[in-house]
């Protein structure tokens, strides 16, 4: 795997616990199958993606430290709180490039709205409302929901409202204050919230409601931020915002920059390709960071802050 730093190829290698993913990924791209954590060694790895349940990530986290190996890990990099400085201080330690995974951040939807933002077009942003819903048996149709750590405390669950922090922070800065309500009102089989609402104050930005839920049953994924001289609005998966300027009070649509019509959809699910660009780009970044070498624990540290804010508003595991 070496000539991936040079550019020029990589031999990508996959392991998972269940042998019947590993199969379907190996039928659909070159991958090599491993038998077990214990074969990445021999596979000489110059980075590992960490994707498993955040129960686990610790795991993998320690192992590519103790071998020097740079990671990319999903949100949240842990389900508990005990270990960060020590994850961190290893990180720091083993001088390897480092990303938690920030995939909103990298979406054109959000970068549409810091451009706006940065701009000062509309003045301060004043408050937001931000809602993600979902019912939870759709978000992976081809599995059994109770298999998918959402549903679980132990696996990680009850943590998800992280990813819309994150790019919140990415806009605003940072929260000085927030709060939170987490129930169960669903039948569901599980025992994490399925619905979330949480009240963000950000030190010199916005007061922001956040609410997610795993009850829809048609996709909600919807923002709006209300400026001094204007609001924008953004509704998936419309591939445009919309905008509202108090000075003509008139709407307009913007066109949203993204590439989304050379990817397909998840299984089991129609009109789902705009997410898949910004995986793409919070991917291409790591990428980017390993080849140049960069070694910067800011990605690192801001998944820790983050962590910090959502875990004891959720009641996480200690």
């Amino acid at each position: 795997m070496r000539h991936v730093l040079e550019g020029q190829s990589a031999c990508v290698h996959v392991y998972d616990i269940r042998s019947d993913r590993m199969a379907e990924v190996a039928e659909m791209f070159d991958v090599a199958r491993l038998i077990g954590p214990e074969a990445f060694v021999a596979a000489e790895p110059d980075a590992l993606f960490i994707c498993v349940p955040p129960s686990d990530h610790e795991f993998y986290i320690d192992w590519a430290i103790e071998h020097r190996i740079s990671f990319m890990v999903e949100q949240p990099i842990s389900h508990r709180l005990r270990n960060l400085d020590r994850i961190l201080a290893g990180v720091e330690a083993a001088g390897i490039a480092t990303h938690v995974s920030n995939n909103h951040r990298f979406s054109a939807e959000v970068e549409a709205f810091r451009e706006i933002v940065a701009s000062n077009r509309f003045g301060r942003v004043l408050t937001a409302i931000v809602e993600r819903g979902e019912w939870l048996p759709d978000w992976h149709p081809h599995e059994p929901y109770t298999d998918y750590y959402p549903s679980q405390k132990a696996m990680g669950g009850g943590l998800d409202a992280i990813c819309d922090l994150a790019w919140l922070r990415h806009l605003f800065g940072e929260v000085r204050e927030a709060k939170s309500l987490f129930s169960r009102r669903s039948t569901l089989d599980i025992d994490t919230s399925d619905i979330v609402q949480i009240l963000l104050d950000f030190e010199t930005g916005p007061q922001v409601v956040l609410h997610t839920d795993m009850l829809q049953r048609a996709y909600a994924g919807e923002v709006k931020l209300v400026f001094e001289k204007g609001t924008v609005t953004h509704t998936a998966p419309d591939p445009f915002i919309r905008i509202y300027d108090v000075g003509t009070g008139a709407w307009e649509s913007v066109p949203l920059h993204d590439n989304r019509e050379v990817h397909g959809s998840m299984p089991g699910k129609t009109d789902f390709n705009f997410v898949e660009p910004m995986y793409e780009r919070d991917t291409l970044f790591f990428l980017d960071r390993l080849a140049r070498g960069d070694v910067r624990t800011d990605s690192l540290r801001d998944g820790i802050t983050n962590l910090r804010i959502i875990h004891p508003l959720a009641g996480g595991i200690e």
